[in-house]
């Protein structure tokens, strides 16, 4: 687990700081969801998501930024063989950043694309060797109503615009990226169609059940996993601080009002945790069992994606509040992860 130093460094910098990626490559934790072709260990999502939790729990940004990492790694696993190999000949262990909100534009050309436009929310773009972005087809191109493309794009093809100043998860370096007519060849793109059914043409490249995972329906977990870390770590540090504690000569841990906040914010925390375990263990399963999930798996695991932040959430506000004045000082933990856990 990274720790609260780590934090701030991330903060001040407003990106992670080298030394992190430094020891996450060191421990191997981002080989968690690497394909084995690339010498990775292809875990099952719910062991993933258990690492990017625990990361969260040192580090907000840490988690958010490995938890984006291993998202690639999968979606990378369904891309075409070919630009697989691109980015283990270039890079075995390279690092992918982020640009998934639609945008910009791509047109067809001789042998793949011309992509252009502006990404936001581009997490840990400082040390990616690739960006992997979200575009609309052209209207010609795709099937009524269009499709769109998920199209990977190396470092020496888009620029990074520095405007991460943000209240939370700071250290996550967000920017955006521009892209000016950058060429993308065919096999450096897969259609969001596929990757949302887990057909992508990579499933027959990697047999790890990890890649044939209906996209929207499990991968998300791993941008909903860091606020379960940052949920525990706000209550592991409001317990430790308020045990020595007292008000009016009375110890504070013993009253009955913060007994009760307390406990409910452990279980909201819990219950959070054992939804996401649920559903990517019954989710590994199906693939393994039948090649898909339901349609009914699916909405399950949307609705859970969303409530396990919210539970996560509602504990972090109920942490905050209770810790009064000592929560508001800059010098505190507790006032970073609540910022993080507000994001």
């Amino acid at each position: 687990m990274t720790s609260p130093s780590h934090d701030i460094g991330a903060e001040l910098l407003r990106r992670l700081p080298d030394e992190t990626i430094a020891d996450l490559r060191r421990t191997e934790l981002l080989k968690a969801a690497r394909p084995k072709r690339f010498g990775g260990f292809a875990l099952d999502l719910d062991q993933v998501m258990a690492i990017i939790a625990e990361l969260g729990r040192g580090c907000g940004s840490t988690g958010w930024v490995f938890g984006v990492y291993c998202d690639h790694y999968i979606t990378l696993g369904m891309f075409p063989a070919a630009m697989q190999e691109d980015v283990r000949a270039k890079q075995p262990d390279a690092l992918i950043s982020t640009g998934l909100a639609p945008g910009g534009t791509i047109q067809r050309t001789a042998g793949g694309y011309r992509l252009s436009g502006r990404w936001s929310y581009s997490s840990g773009c400082t040390h990616a060797d690739w960006a992997f972005v979200h575009t609309p087809l052209p209207a010609a191109d795709g099937a009524a109503p269009p499709d769109s493309l998920y199209v990977f794009v190396p470092r020496a093809d888009f620029h990074i615009i520095d405007i991460w100043e943000v209240m939370g998860l700071c250290g996550t370096g967000s920017n955006d990226l521009d892209i000016n007519d950058a060429f993308i060849p065919s096999h450096c793109t897969l259609r969001v169609s596929d990757a949302n059914e887990g057909t992508g043409p990579g499933i027959t490249y990697n047999d790890a059940a990890l890649y044939r995972l209906p996209r929207a329906a499990t991968v998300p977990y791993c941008l909903g996993a860091p606020i379960l870390g940052i949920a525990q770590a706000m209550y592991d540090d409001f317990v430790d601080n308020m045990r020595p504690r007292a008000s009016r000569g009375f110890p504070l841990a013993e009253q009955q009002t913060i007994q009760l906040r307390v406990a409910e914010a452990a279980a909201e925390i819990d219950a959070a945790r054992l939804l996401l375990q649920r559903d990517c263990k019954e989710s590994m399963r199906a693939i393994r069992e039948r090649g898909k999930l339901t349609m009914e798996e699916r909405a399950r695991n949307r609705r859970d994606m969303g409530y396990c932040v919210k539970l996560c959430g509602q504990a972090s506000e109920r942490m905050f509040a209770v810790t009064g004045g000592a929560g508001i000082y800059l010098n505190t933990d507790m006032q970073r992860l609540y910022r993080d856990a507000s994001l």
